[in-house]
């Protein structure tokens, strides 16, 4: 009786739940009690995901956005992106102010609310002036460079109560939330090992090492801003910047999507938040590429009862290119942007110990997202889908990873009431950043 109950349970799961039990704080909708209010958003980083965002945003029924300023350090992208939504939105997009200062933009008492879509090395300096203006923040992932910028996202946010939500926007859509409840029944019996996934060439990729212009329209000397300064490259900026340190993590820290959604999985199960035991990782890069960060890594989350495995591969697993799967005693759950699939354990008679089930459809958009955290600002809801202590969480282990890496793939054990390592000095020294060009560190 109790199997048949597991499988009808599956076959209907279809449900979406509001937490994992993990985070109290996470929701998955926040209804608006005054749906005519409008909500004014900035953008700051306007090439990729900034502009994806905004798009999304403006493209929801029956929601009173509107995208009153864009920031950007490239002028002709600045204007072109500015063209482009007045083109398409002249009613909730058709006067936007630009600023090529995040600081200038920030001051703009209309601004309900920023996206920081910047590379990974500005995103907690911005995210510290935009909490201290006021503004509701929607930060990409991931949330912090390094370890202590994530530490210090949280303790900003608990301090001045903005309402705030990541860009790991897994957690708006049916097929992980579908996937949590699934994992909720317990239907796969003792799940023991996680396995989290992205598929990558390991081909070298190089550019001649002359010297370049920047161009007139580019201020590099911001877009630079805190980090080292390194003389410009075309071949980095805009699009391949997050595969050196200074400005990311590589694909650890870039699809730590997968991450996310693998520990919002394991909170589904019942596990409380801690930090792993240890946490080992290692990895190849062609010899000859001028990549920093690897282009094929593996890293291990040890946790008390199970382990997470992710991995920047070449081949698939589960028949998809990147995903996250569950596996348990009597089977295994993968799921992706696509759809989510149950892969039964058969027993020594050939029988499946569950029920198969493949649900498979369109892929994923982010449009519940952006609509959840617009609706969040609309009611000063601080429970968004993805609040920035979820977001950080999973964004120190991915950092933990990478530090591992970097140490000669040194097993790590972080302390994170001291903000430390224990007995690795080396390892300690990646945890915080060194500000530099006058940029000072951010204080609480």
């Amino acid at each position: 009786m109790e199997k048949t109950n597991r499988r009808s349970f599956v076959k209907k799961s279809a449900i979406a739940i509001a937490g994992t039990g993990l985070y109290s704080s996470m929701t998955i909708s926040c209804a608006s009690n005054a749906p005519s209010d409008r909500v004014n958003i900035g953008v700051i980083g306007v090439n990729n995901f900034g502009w994806d965002n905004m798009n999304r945003m403006l493209q929801v029924e029956d929601q009173p956005v509107h995208c009153i300023a864009l920031c950007d350090v490239d002028q002709t992208r600045l204007e072109e992106r500015a063209k482009q939504l007045k083109d398409s939105f002249p009613l909730t997009a058709g006067n936007i102010k630009l600023y090529t200062d995040f600081r200038k933009l920030l001051e703009d008492k209309d601004i309900d609310g920023v996206i920081i879509a910047t590379p990974d090395h500005w995103h907690t300096y911005i995210f510290a002036e935009a909490i201290k203006a006021g503004k509701a923040v929607y930060v990409e992932k991931p949330t912090g460079r390094t370890i202590a910028e994530c530490n210090l996202m949280v303790d900003l946010q608990r301090k001045y109560k903005n309402v705030v939500t990541t860009g790991l926007w897994h957690a708006s859509v049916d097929y992980f939330i579908e996937a949590f409840s699934i994992l909720k029944s317990g239907v796969l019996g003792d799940v023991y090992k996680v396995q989290a996934w992205i598929t990558s060439g390991t081909a070298p990729v190089t550019w001649s090492n002359a010297p370049q212009t920047v161009p007139a329209t580019l201020d590099y000397k911001m877009w630079i801003g805190p980090a080292p300064f390194r003389p410009y490259a075309r071949e980095i900026i805009p699009g391949r910047w997050r595969n050196f340190w200074d400005f990311g993590g590589g694909g650890q820290t870039d699809w730590v999507h997968y991450l996310d959604s693998a520990l919002d999985g394991i909170a589904a199960l019942g596990h409380e938040r801690t930090y792993p035991k240890s946490i080992y990782s290692v990895g190849y890069k062609h010899p000859e590429t001028m990549y920093e960060t690897p282009r094929v890594q593996s890293s291990v989350f040890q946790f008390e009862k199970l382990h997470i495995v992710w991995e920047q591969q070449v081949a698939p697993l589960y028949n998809r290119g990147d995903g996250v799967a569950w596996i348990g005693s009597n089977g295994t759950l993968a799921c992706n942007r696509t759809g989510y699939e149950i892969f039964p354990v058969t027993n020594r008679e050939g029988s499946p110990l569950i029920e198969a089930v493949k649900k498979q459809g369109k892929y994923a958009n982010q449009y519940n997202h952006v609509a959840n955290w617009a609706d969040c600002i609309r009611n000063n809801n601080l429970k968004t889908a993805s609040p920035i202590d979820k977001g950080c969480y999973a964004t120190v282990l991915a950092n933990i990873a990478n530090i591992s890496y970097r140490s000669a793939g040194t097993s790590l054990e972080y302390l994170p009431s001291e903000q430390k390592f224990r007995n690795n000095t080396e390892a300690d020294s990646y945890i915080f950043p060194e500000y530099q060009n006058d940029w000072k560190y951010p204080k609480v």
